[in-house]
């Protein structure tokens, strides 16, 4: 659990390294004059979708999700995360779910592969997450996943794959690792 929090504490220093590597890389466009341009709407970046996670001590945890972000950079992005997280029990607990209807935080994401046609590019990203007011499931979340964002044009399909931890602040709930899936459509 502490290995977690110290690695997901250097993913700023790691991602803070790829933007100095894609500023190098931005600015010799700039100079060859293929730069895009910068106006304001091209960088903003949203995100809405479904996310699920693998069961853990008989909890499955499931989000809709909402982000909204600017790029600062062409291939690195700062967003603002707001969801609402269920944690669906198995029959044998006794209770069906518990909710945290309010979770905000936010995270960094950097583009590792984007071709020149945009069909397809993969994001890195990172979120850092806890409940806010009167909650079921008191928590903080922390995920680390690739995106896969597919699609020609403004609005994209988003496909994600990564790892979620859940640390629980609620008695008699435990703390949660898992594989987590996200679902959902952006630009």
């Amino acid at each position: 659990m502490n290995t977690f929090k110290r690695l997901f504490a250097l993913l700023p220093f790691v991602l803070l390294g790829m933007t100095a590597m894609a500023q190098n890389a931005d600015n010799g466009l700039k100079e060859t004059g293929n730069a895009a341009s910068n106006f304001f709407a091209e960088r903003l970046y949203a995100h809405i979708g479904f996310g699920a996670s693998t069961k853990h001590d008989g909890m499955t945890p499931a989000e809709f999700t909402a982000e909204i972000g600017y790029k600062f950079i062409p291939r690195m992005y700062a967003y603002f995360h707001a969801s609402g997280l269920y944690g669906l029990y198995d029959k044998d607990h006794g209770q069906t779910y518990t909710k945290t209807t309010n979770i905000l935080g936010g995270g960094l994401g950097y583009t590792l592969y984007k071709p020149d046609n945009g069909a397809i590019s993969i994001d890195l990203r990172g979120t850092v997450a806890a409940s806010v007011g009167k909650a079921d499931w008191k928590q903080t979340s922390y995920d680390a996943m690739l995106l896969f964002r597919i699609g020609r044009g403004t609005l994209k399909a988003d496909i994600g794959i990564g790892y979620k931890h859940i640390t629980s602040h609620t008695a008699g709930i435990g703390a949660y690792n898992g594989l987590a899936v996200s679902l959902g459509f952006g630009f």
